[in-house]
This record gives C-alpha cells, sequence and structure tokens, in this order.
C-alpha cells in the first residue's frame, strides 16, 4: 500500500493496543491511587481517574465505530485532561502525565498536532502555577515515604510504560515493513531467489572484485525450454511449482559465493565468482557447472505426482572484460544463450565476438525492414503455374527485398525476421494489396489469372483477418475466386476449430485456399477432410531428387492420388529439370512451378505471358518445356 496509507495503518494498530494496554496500566495505577485518595477525602482525584477510565473503555468499545483521527484526538484530550486535572490536585508530579501527551501525539496523529499540544502543555503549566499550592499532605503520603514513593513510581511506570511500548510497537511494525520492503525490492516473490535489480548490484560488485584481484568469473544465462508449453497446457500453478523446483535444483548446484537469480518468466541467470586466474581453467570451470545445470533441469520435475521434462539451453560469457558493464555482461549471456536455443536447445554456448556483430546486424535490418514496410519499398515477383498441357494456370506472389545500398535480401532471412519482430502482419497486408493492384492492372487489360499470396499463422490468426481480407477485396474490387491464400501445415495444428470456422468464413466470401510446402508439416486426413481447401502444394525437398530417388517417387505418387480422391488439385513446387517435369506429368499433377518453367519476375512479365497466351488460340497455344 501506498507510505501514508501504511502509516495509517500503523498508528491505527498502536492505537488499538495501546487503548487496551493504557486500561489495564490504569486500573492497575489508578486502584491503589484512587483507594488513597477516598481515604483522604481527595474526592477530586477520584472523580479524575473515574471519568478517564470511563472515557477510555467507551473508547476501546467504539472502536470500528467512531473514526480513528476523532477516537486519537479524545485519547489525547483525556491525557491532557488528567495532567492538567493532577497538577491542581497533587502538583507538579503529575508533570509525567503532560509529558506524554505531545510524544503520544506524534505518534498517533502526527507533528504538526503534537507540536500544538507541546504548547498546550507548557501554556498549563504556566496557568496551574497561579493556583494555589497543594497542601504537602495532599495525597496523604507525607508520614508514609515508601508508600509515596510506590505512588509516585507507579505513575511514573504508567506513563513510561505507555510511551515505551507505543515507540516499540512502532518501531517492531517499521522494522517488519522494511524488511518485507526489502524482500520485494531485491527478491523475487515466487522462488525467493534475488531478482534483476539485485542481480546487477552483486554483478557489478563481482566485475569489480574480478578486476581488482585480477581472477575470472562467468555469467550464465538459463532459458528453460519447452516451458511455455507445459505451463499452456497444465496452467500457471503447474508452472509456477516448476519454476520454484528448477530455481531450487539450481541453488543446489553452485557455492555459496555464487549467486542464483530469476530476472522473468523461465528466464534465470547464475554468477559464478572467482574461478580463477587463468582464462582456459576458468572456461573449463564454467563449462563443467554449466553442463551440471543442463543435465540437472533435463531431469524430471514430479508435480502432482506427474513428471515434467523441461531442459534447458544455457549462454555463457566471462568477465572481466575491458569497459563492460554489468548490463554488458548481462546481454553477452543472452545472446549465448539464444544460439544455444538456435541450436537445438538443452545446449550451451559461449559468447563470442561474432555473436554480437550478427546481433547488430539483426537489429540493423529490423530497422531498415520496419522503414522498407512503412514507405512501401519492398518489391514483388511472380512465379507463374503451368498446367500439363503447358498453360499459363496461375502465379504466386513473392517479395523481395532490396536495400538502400542495393544489396538483395534473401526471403529466407527477412521473412523470419519478420516474423520474429512482429512485422509479418503488416508485411501480409501490404502483400494481399500488391495482388488485389496486380489483379487490377489484369483486368484493365482483359486478363484474368489467380494470384496467390502466403500467409502467415500470425497473420491469419489475427482478429479481424477476415475483415482484412475483406476490405481488401472490396477497396480494388476484386473477385474473390482470384485469389488463392498460401497458409502452411503448421497453422492447422493449433486451435483447430477456430482456424476452420475462420478458413470457412473466408471461403464463404470465394477466397480459396492451397497448404503450402505439403508434407513438411503435421497434416492427417483428419485435418484435410474438414478444410475448405481448394490445392495442395508439393514441397520442393520432395521433387529435386525425383524421379532417381525411390523414396521421394513413393512420396509424391501419394500426396498426388490421396489428393485426387479427395478433389483436391496439386502443385509441385521447384520443378528445375525435365525429368521431374516429365514424371509429374505424367501422374497426373495439376500444375507446376519452378526454374525450368518460369523464375519469379515483376508483374509487367507477367501481364505480357499472359497476353500473349490470350492472343493465340486455344488449339495454337505454346506448350510448356515438357
Amino acid at each position: 500500500m501506498p507510505a501514508p496509507d501504511q502509516i495509517t495503518h500503523w498508528r491505527e494498530m498502536i492505537f488499538a493496543r495501546l487503548v487496551q494496554v493504557v486500561l489495564i496500566l490504569g486500573l492497575a495505577t489508578a486502584i491503589p491511587s484512587v483507594v488513597q485518595s477516598v481515604r483522604e477525602g481527595l474526592w477530586g482525584v477520584v472523580a479524575v481517574d473515574a471519568v478517564a477510565l470511563a472515557w477510555l473503555a467507551a473508547l476501546w468499545r467504539l472502536q470500528g465505530v467512531v473514526a480513528y483521527p476523532a477516537r486519537a484526538m479524545q485519547f489525547l484530550l483525556i491525557a491532557f485532561a488528567v495532567g492538567v486535572a493532577l497538577m491542581l490536585q497533587v502538583g507538579p508530579v503529575a508533570h509525567t502525565y503532560l509529558l506524554a501527551v505531545p510524544c503520544l501525539a506524534a505518534l498517533l496523529v502526527g507533528l504538526k498536532p503534537a507540536i500544538w499540544l507541546l504548547m498546550a502543555g507548557a501554556a498549563a503549566i504556566v496557568l496551574t502555577g497561579f493556583a494555589p499550592a497543594p497542601d504537602p499532605a495532599a495525597m496523604g503520603l507525607s508520614e508514609d515515604n515508601l508508600l509515596r514513593a510506590a505512588i509516585v513510581a507507579l505513575n511514573y511506570l504508567f506513563i513510561a510504560g505507555i510511551l515505551t511500548f507505543s515507540c516499540g510497537v512502532l518501531l517492531r511494525h517499521l522494522a517488519r515493513s522494511l524488511s518485507e520492503g526489502e524482500q520485494l525490492a531485491f527478491y523475487d516473490p515466487l522462488t525467493g531467489l534475488p531478482n534483476r535489480r539485485l542481480l546487477l548490484d552483486r554483478l557489478a560488485g563481482l566485475l569489480a572484485s574480478s578486476e581488482r584481484q585480477q581472477v575470472f568469473s562467468a555469467v550464465m544465462f538459463v532459458d528453460l525450454d519447452r516451458f511455455k508449453t507445459i505451463n499452456d497446457a497444465r496452467g500457471h500453478a503447474t508452472g509456477d511449482h516448476l519454476l520454484r523446483l528448477a530455481g531450487q535444483r539450481l541453488s543446489e548446484l553452485v557455492r555459496k559465493s555464487d549467486t542464483v537469480a530469476r530476472i522473468g518468466g523461465d528466464e534465470f541467470v547464475v554468477l559464478l565468482s572467482h574461478l580463477g586466474p587463468e582464462l582456459a581453467a576458468a572456461g573449463n570451470a564454467a563449462q563443467a557447472v554449466a553442463e551440471k545445470i543442463r543435465i540437472t533441469l533435463a531431469q524430471e520435475f514430479d508435480i502432482g505426482g506427474q513428471g515434467y521434462g523441461c531442459s534447458a539451453s544455457i549462454g555463457v560469457t566471462l568477465l572481466p572484460k575491458f569497459g563492460q558493464s554489468a548490463d554488458d555482461l548481462l546481454r553477452e549471456a543472452d545472446t549465448a544463450m539464444y544460439r544455444a536455443k538456435a541450436a537445438g536447445r538443452n545446449g550451451i554456448a559461449f559468447f563470442e565476438a561474432a555473436m554480437q556483430a550478427e546481433v547488430e546486424r539483426r537489429l540493423t535490418l529490423e530497422r531498415e525492414l520496419t522503414q522498407a514496410i512503412e514507405q512501401e519499398r519492398l518489391l514483388t515477383v511472380y512465379q507463374p503455374q503451368f498446367d500439363c498441357q503447358g498453360r499459363l494456370h496461375g502465379a504466386e506472389l513473392l517479395m523481395r527485398w532490396e536495400r538502400d545500398d542495393g544489396s538483395m535480401v534473401a526471403p529466407s532471412i527477412f521473412i523470419p525476421l519478420a516474423e520474429d519482430a512482429g512485422l509479418i502482419v503488416p508485411l501480409g497486408l501490404w502483400a494481399l494489396k500488391q495482388a488485389c493492384l496486380a489483379q487490377q492492372r489484369m483486368a484493365a487489360l482483359g486478363l484474368s489469372l489467380p494470384l496467390s499470396v502466403n500467409v502467415s499463422p500470425q497473420q491469419f490468426r489475427q482478429a479481424d483477418f477476415v475483415q482484412q481480407v475483406r476490405g481488401v477485396l472490396q477497396a480494388h474490387g476484386v473477385q474473390p475466386a482470384l485469389l488463392i491464400l498460401e497458409v502452411t501445415e503448421g497453422l492447422l495444428v493449433e486451435k483447430l476449430e477456430e482456424t476452420v470456422a475462420r478458413m470457412n468464413e473466408l471461403a464463404t466470401l470465394g477466397v480459396r485456399f492451397s497448404i503450402d510446402d505439403f508434407g513438411t508439416g503435421y497434416s492427417s486426413l483428419a485435418y484435410l477432410k474438414r478444410m475448405p481447401l481448394y490445392e495442395l502444394k508439393i514441397d520442393r525437398s520432395f521433387i529435386m531428387d525425383m524421379p532417381d530417388d525411390a523414396s521421394d517417387v513413393v512420396i509424391v505418387q501419394t500426396i498426388l492420388a490421396m489428393a485426387g480422391q479427395m478433389g483436391l488439385r496439386v502443385v509441385a513446387e521447384g520443378v528445375e529439370t525435365q525429368a521431374q517435369a516429365d514424371f509429374l506429368a505424367a501422374h497426373g499433377c495439376h500444375a507446376l512451378q519452378g526454374y525450368l518453367l518460369g523464375r519469379p519476375a515483376p508483374l509487367p512479365a507477367l501481364l505480357d505471358l499472359l497476353a500473349a497466351q490470350a492472343a493465340l488460340k486455344p488449339h495454337n497455344a505454346t506448350r510448356a518445356p515438357f
């Protein structure tokens, strides 16, 4: 809670206990005082004690009914009134009561009221000084020094006990709050391990001590593999339990002088301090610890009687290095971890300078790609598809990126980059618009040809994807049947019901679907028969070694036979030899696409090819090379 609210909460807790303590101490000290006062006929003292105790009892009973500030001020008023009354009755010995009032006010209601009460107490002392001095035997104690001392001691204990109790409770709550605040500020609440803030502080200290003592240390970035799958499938409770167990295993593998921290999600960092003065020996020691971590985390985690496998990818960097900060070292270990993950996961990678150069190059490409998409400076080319009679039957829209320096970036580089950087959705929408613009150009020339456009899973799963497609088609006046959306098999295995529903909605518009790179993913007949599919595209990996590779021949024949039974059109990608074309044509493949028949080219080249075909009569149509 905010600091002012927390202080108010403390004060209320102190006051609730203080009233109880004052009642108990008040009764303990007032009873002998009242008895003595009655015996000596000091009825004013009796009245003051009785009214004060009754008022305190009422405040205690009204807790939760009367607001805290009102009850606190009444309590202070009681103490002030008792002090003034006793000074008039018994003399300066009652000053201790007035001393308690500003101290309690500072604790219970704040400094400003305490200052006013302090001044009021001083004024009361001055004013009571004009009153007649009490009889030396006012308390009836002049003849009994022991009893006099006991009564004075009881009054002292009463006031000092109130102040001591109040300050003690406040300091206890303050210490507890500071401890909890430190825990929240520097430690992960789930695992109890140091968090990023404390990790960076310790890493800075480790860097300084390693430089001073001229020894090498290590930073390890540990990322759990497959954690998201487990967390999504079994829920956050299971995921949290797994993270706690992983933190425990890591803590058990290192020395007390080392640090294990959780910096967020499924990411842990291990600091290995002072591994030795020799770089090679320190590297070997870090490698040995990393391997122990990898093996230990790869062992199943038992959660609720069920085993969960969750390996780890580990990135390691050594320190000290000239001119580096704690943030630099953490970034290096993170970069090395991603290299380990890219290499297949469940592995270890040490940071190398080339990795940083690669990261910087990637960041530069990402920034330039963002600008190219925003300014629509990418290029589109179209690769033709021919049927087995050699007629142009369709084309696939492909993207090309030429950087400002004239160098070309391959689609195999910038498409995955766009997916990782969250740029694939605007890039995919731009491709859809380019396909519709191409259709407008063809329509203006009296031509028509279906165009295929690749759609990424991220783009397809956008909640408004159907509205986007509908809007683009309507804005350009394009017939939906002229648009073929190519999706990958990976799209079909996640959220199947949602995928089928979205595909059916688009098919209702007239849009057709093709499965790209068929045979390399996870499709099954159970999935395929539920989809409103138009065609399958056989992946080039099955075409390149045909017809010499018997396994590829069997796979291609199986796909063609299955598609024929399901009434699906088949396009073969990557056709580069005459033997491949002849085999596919002989086995009833509907369309071929590849360098043998036509390379990707700008739209004018496709329009020229389409116009030339349209100008010829069907029986004179130029046949394809096969």
